[in-house]
């Protein structure tokens, strides 16, 4: 199987940077199943979906082939022989959420595993007008922000989380973890994706108080009021 790939995605940044939506029939079967999977094993596995959009052109043959890439390929083929041999399967459901703002198409595929609560996470930024990936950059423009303005919304969101155990023993600890998830390096590294209410989110790498030593987490952006 091939090596695993992880796809740091993001948390939700809703600005008044509303864009008018298309309708609910005009979006409705924008993303749907390429494929599904339920595994009946007992005490194994759940539901695994990999979606594909249905957008005409070579964009959208590409998206849908990093997409079965990504998700078929890189964790599907695990599952399956896990099932078929009666053994167990650290990977224990795919599913995905998908939005519409303006142009963009965003699509957020989550992987679950057994342990930890921990997850991959993939996202496909789309324009609609040419079905072509977007670029970060390109995102943050078609939503009137900047990689700053994201940056600084992340960090007050993670500042947040920790903020919840201010209280906590160890806080030297707490520290710790706050400023590895608040690196430079680590928040360059988020990515941005819209969640289906229209608010731009991201995911971002998270050193958590406990449990696993650092995690892939989404974040709510939105603005304090």
């Amino acid at each position: 199987m091939k090596k695993l790939t992880s796809i740091l995605l993001a948390a939700g940044l809703a600005l008044s940077l509303s864009v008018p939506a298309l309708g609910a029939e005009e979006t409705a079967d924008l993303v749907t199943d390429a494929y599904t999977y339920s595994s009946d094993a007992d005490g194994y596995g759940g539901e695994y979906r990999v979606p594909q959009v249905n957008l005409a052109g070579p964009g959208g043959l590409a998206v849908n082939a990093a997409i079965w890439e990504d998700l078929y390929e890189g964790y599907m083929y695990d599952v399956q022989n896990a099932a078929e041999s009666g053994e167990w399967s650290y990977i224990m459901g795919i599913d995905y959420s998908w939005a519409v703002s303006g142009d963009v198409l965003s699509v957020l595929a989550t992987v679950r595993y057994e342990a930890n609560d921990l997850c991959d996470y993939f996202i496909y930024n789309v324009s609609l007008t040419d079905g072509e990936r977007l670029s970060d950059r390109e995102l943050f423009q078609a939503l009137g922000t900047d990689r700053e303005q994201f940056n600084e919304l992340l960090r007050e969101a993670v500042s947040a989380q920790y903020d919840a155990f201010a209280d906590f023993a160890d806080a030297d600890f707490i520290a710790t973890q706050r400023d590895n998830s608040l690196s430079d390096e680590i928040i360059a590294r988020a990515k941005p994706y819209i969640d289906p209410d229209g608010t731009l989110c991201a995911v971002g790498l998270f050193y958590p108080i406990a449990g696993a030593e650092r995690c892939f987490q989404t974040f709510d952006l939105t603005p304090a009021a």
